[in-house]
């Protein structure tokens, strides 16, 4: 869990954090599979960024297995 303060609109705002491993195991338990980028340049897999908060985030790049 983190607090951080939100000055776009002026609050403080918890976030509950999570493993990013276990959040693919349990992505993975529903059927889903980690896109891997081709390149560099192209979107795909695990990426990261952090926001003006600052807060660090992770998208995941998933994709339904038939």
């Amino acid at each position: 869990m983190t607090t951080v303060y939100d000055r776009d609109y002026g609050v403080e705002r918890s976030f509950q954090l999570y493993d990013e491993q276990e959040i693919l195991q349990v992505m993975g338990d529903y059927g889903l599979s980690l896109v891997e980028a081709e390149d560099p340049n192209v979107l795909g897999g695990v990426m990261y960024f952090t926001d003006p908060k600052p807060v660090d985030h992770c998208v995941f790049y998933l994709r339904k297995i038939s």
